[in-house]
């Protein structure tokens, strides 16, 4: 057999099959349903967006031209764009982390750890220009304010700190404190609750075909064994009604 009959057969059982495919995405969809309502944890999130500009503290140009300063900004601009990279990781390393940690605590009388820290923050670059975000998630919108609004601060600091500050960062939009948590996703977690289950009842049913050893009828035996059937033998069916005729005439006849 062909894979284009091979395929066509896989179709036709699936077809065949329609019922129990949904009845598994259903359930699928219901599973997922109730996992995100008992065992999803609210998170709370605050997020900070700059702005990377690369720094130059002389400002000396040989040409004052409106054309010369054009070109000037957009190399500051593309070596900005360049570096961005670099200065997020920086922030990933447990050195920043501790420091932010320890200038949380003071500003806020908090007890946060540097790790509590890093795993909360996430970094955004925004492809093509030199802005990027950052977004701090945790379980307590305070938290998650707190560190935002420390990042806030941290972060220019630090960049106007390193590499003798030619890339600095501005803030272009401030953190502010979630007022409701982030939602639990129940579309997305259903959908993706009725697909797995519509796959799996797929697999069940493909595998079942291809696991089963009987034989179904003449075609399946030339089918898997290539042999020739030369005849079939009907199946005569007697209906009940004609054998319960019969046998009151023959009672009669007694």
């Amino acid at each position: 057999m062909n894979i284009d009959a091979n395929v066509q057969k896989i179709i036709t059982l699936l077809i065949k099959k329609w019922k129990l495919i949904v009845l598994f995405a259903l359930i699928g969809t219901l599973l997922a349903y109730v996992y995100t309502a008992n065992f999803t944890t609210l998170t709370y999130s605050s997020s900070v967006e700059f702005l990377a500009y690369a720094h130059d503290s002389q400002q000396e140009f040989s040409d004052s031209t409106s054309a010369a300063q054009q070109i000037s900004n957009t190399s500051r601009m593309n070596y900005a764009i360049k570096m961005l990279n670099t200065y997020v990781e920086l922030f990933k390393t447990s050195e920043f982390n501790k420091t932010v940690a320890s200038d949380l605590n003071d500003n806020f009388n908090t007890s946060y750890t540097a790790e509590q820290v890093k795993n909360a923050v996430l970094y955004e670059e925004v492809e093509g220009t030199a802005m990027f975000k950052v977004t701090v998630t945790t379980t307590d919108a305070d938290m998650s304010y707190q560190i935002a609004e420390q990042l806030q601060k941290s972060i220019p600091e630090k960049m106007k700190r390193t590499n003798n500050g030619l890339v600095r960062a501005s803030v272009e939009d401030q953190a502010l404190k979630a007022s409701t948590s982030e939602s639990l996703g129940y579309p997305k977690k259903c959908i993706f609750g009725f697909v797995i289950g519509a796959v799996l009842a797929a697999a069940y049913i493909i595998l079942r075909d291809l696991l089963d050893v009987r034989i179904k009828g003449s075609d399946n035996l030339s089918e898997r064994y290539g042999i020739p059937v030369l005849g079939t033998i009907p199946e005569f069916e007697i209906k009940a009604s004609s054998n319960s005729k019969n046998s009151d005439k023959k009672g009669a006849e007694k």
